[in-house]
């Protein structure tokens, strides 16, 4: 299970001042609606939770946080946060180009089962579910980055399986999802207290979600629920004096990210 520290940072982060109670209040400009937000792969970008606005959407109960949104390609895809409200839910839909969630918060749930946090799912294109929570729940989630029917789907807990050693002993690793013919890699890194690592270049792009912890580079210091990206051939200097989890995903730059399959039919459609 998540450390109790973790839940205290998350609760601070997502759950302090009157943020369900202004967000109870949204007026229409708050209304989720598809849009561009930081989609340019080429740009560092980074969002910290005091900064990222909430979104109420027209399921029940449900609010969107939005870090990573392009409306100008297929059928929007996005990386979010997603917030239930107690009892909130989504009814049957389908998922063009999959779904990946990091349940950070409270209980998710759906037909396939209820997920603690830590739960990391990857349901690919053709899965269909109706996803609720009765206590309410915090997700990381990316939707429609995923495309291809010959993906894997995966469930596992980033809390249950064992660390391993990674190539810079301080930083220990988990793999989460890496296939065949798919380019795409997703991992958890727990830093120790004290890292700090300079002129670090990618090769492909990386984003980071911070779980736990504070992550820092030579522009800021980013605590639970920030997200980053950065783009390849870009010198930064990562490091974590408190320590950290950290989420990570890395992908080349030219890569087709969001992949719908020309014959995907939403649940709805299937039934016409």
């Amino acid at each position: 299970m998540v450390s109790e520290e973790g839940i205290s940072q998350l609760k601070s982060s997502f759950q302090s001042g009157n943020v369900l109670e202004a967000n109870n209040e949204a007026s229409s400009e708050l209304q989720w609606k598809p849009q561009q937000i930081h989609n340019n792969l080429f740009q560092r970008s980074a969002v910290l939770p005091t900064t990222l606005t909430w979104h109420q959407t027209t399921f029940t109960g449900i609010w969107f946080g939005c870090f990573e949104s392009d409306d100008q390609v297929q059928e929007h895809p996005v990386t979010m946060l997603t917030r239930f409200d107690a009892g909130g839910f989504f009814p049957l839909h389908g998922h063009p180009g999959g779904e990946e969630i990091l349940v950070l918060q409270g209980n998710f749930a759906d037909e396939t089962g209820v997920y603690p946090p830590g739960s990391f799912l990857l349901n690919p294109e053709g899965f269909t579910h109706r996803p609720y929570s009765d206590e309410g729940c915090l997700s990381f989630v990316k939707l429609r980055q995923y495309g291809g029917k010959n993906r894997q789907q995966v469930k596992t807990n980033i809390y249950e399986s064992a660390w391993e050693v990674g190539v810079i002993p301080q930083i220990e690793v988990k793999p989460l999802y890496q296939q065949i013919d798919f380019p795409e890699k997703v991992w958890v890194e727990r830093w120790q207290a004290g890292t700090a690592l300079s002129n670090v270049v990618e090769s492909e792009v990386k984003e980071i979600f911070v779980i736990e912890g504070i992550w820092s580079d030579e522009l800021g210091d980013y605590p639970t629920g920030s997200w980053l990206r950065y783009p390849p051939n870009c010198p930064y200097h990562p490091s974590s004096a408190t320590g950290c989890t950290i989420y990570v995903k890395a992908y080349p730059k030219y890569t087709t990210r969001f992949i719908v399959g020309e014959d995907f039919k939403h649940p709805f459609e299937l039934t016409t």
